[in-house]
């Protein structure tokens, strides 16, 4: 190859970043370019990528007028020529005749904010659209083909529409707060302006929740422990948002959230209030009442008894644990003369002599030894 056209094709790389191979695609007509391309074959592994002819919207442009008396087929050059940027990014649209070298091109319709038609390079006839955009938007934009400088008459053209993004992902519709129902469904959802290539992960209190990588977080049946600040991480085009925080508050009583302790599954059967799973006597209610495991027998007998001297009188005492924690819980009692044919009175302070305490962890009846009374405990969710 002659050394001067070496140069050429040389600085013609450098100044536009395209591998030699890349031009001997553009150019393999030419005879000598062909021997370049036998003498550098090796680069083809990884230069082969860098430049091909883009179908679809980059097609022919057709025959030019007969004011330039030529035809032309000007195509986008593949690495420069996608036509999505992103605001703030440098950006190039590159394009070239695969027929005959274009002296002057021109531009129908306005190139977006902060991108421009850059001036020729005239050995190759290569055109370029750079800049750096500065607004997002879509834009359509004719690219005017002239085998001869200066033109600017009419002439096929390659029609090119632009999508200058913001970079990364976009969030059109953010998660919103929740307040559901113990037991009940609720679902958090992200959306994007465009989701191809995003990926999510959802949050809760900033801990990343196992498989939840998908635009919707879906809550079959909500405990007390999903309770909490959701977010979204987005990832897209490199770059990772948070989404806003969404507040999930779920309305449960102190029974239901023993069950999310005292039992593998909150909502099985087995956790009804009125059964007894370990058959030792004690429905779940109970349980929760006294604070014992549901799930294995307890060794007590309710309510517990023993005798209490307060000054001159012996008092029979009967008394029942309480949880501090079932705060949802009421405890109370009644007494009859007659369990034949009972009349139940409910119980208060110094009825008949008889004495209540109601503490912080148990519930007391004190009986007069010399009163002849039956008496039951009721307990009840308040």
């Amino acid at each position: 190859m002659d050394r001067d056209l070496k140069k050429k094709v040389a600085a013609f790389c450098v100044r536009f970043q395209v591998s030699v191979y890349a031009l001997v695609i553009l150019l393999s007509r030419a005879p000598v370019f062909k021997v370049l391309l036998e003498r550098n074959s090796n680069l083809l592994p990884r230069a082969s990528f860098l430049l091909k002819w883009v179908s679809g919207t980059a097609t022919v442009v057709g025959g030019m007028n007969a004011v330039t008396g030529a035809t032309a087929s000007v195509k986008l050059l593949e690495g420069y020529g996608d036509t999505t940027a992103y605001v703030g990014e440098y950006f190039r649209l590159s394009f070239a005749s695969s027929d005959y070298v274009v002296k002057s091109y021109r531009l129908g319709g306005a190139a977006p904010d902060g991108l421009s038609l850059s001036p020729i390079v005239s050995e190759f006839g290569v055109g370029t659209i750079d800049g750096i955009p500065t607004k997002k938007g879509v834009h359509n934009l004719d690219i005017w083909a002239y085998e001869e400088k200066g033109h600017q008459g009419d002439s096929t053209l390659l029609a090119i529409t632009f999508y200058i993004r913001e970079k990364g992902p976009t969030i059109t519709a953010q998660p919103q707060g929740v307040s559901a129902a113990w037991g009940a469904a609720f679902d958090l959802e992200v959306a994007l302006q465009d989701e191809n290539g995003a990926s999510f992960q959802w949050r809760k209190n900033g801990l990343e929740i196992p498989g939840a990588t998908s635009t919707t977080l879906v809550i079959s049946q909500a405990i007390s422990m999903d309770e909490g600040v959701y977010d979204v991480l987005v990832s897209k085009d490199g770059d990772t948002l948070s989404s806003d925080p969404a507040s999930v508050t779920v309305a449960s009583s102190g029974v239901q959230r023993w069950k999310e302790v005292a039992f593998e599954n909150p909502f099985s059967e087995e956790t009804d209030a009125q059964l007894d799973p370990d058959l030792d006597g004690l429905i779940n209610l109970i349980e929760y009442v006294i604070g014992s495991d549901p799930t294995s027998p307890t060794a007590i007998q309710l309510p517990q008894f023993g005798f209490q001297q307060i000054l001159s009188n012996e008092y029979v005492v009967y008394s029942y644990l309480k949880n501090p924690n079932a705060v949802d819980i009421s405890i109370s009692a009644e007494y009859t003369d007659d369990l034949a044919s009972p009349t139940w009175i409910p119980i208060t302070d110094f009825l008949n002599g008889i004495r209540i305490e109601n503490t912080g962890d148990s519930f007391l009846v004190k009986v007069p030894c010399e009163t002849a009374c039956f008496v039951r405990f009721i307990i009840a969710e308040s």
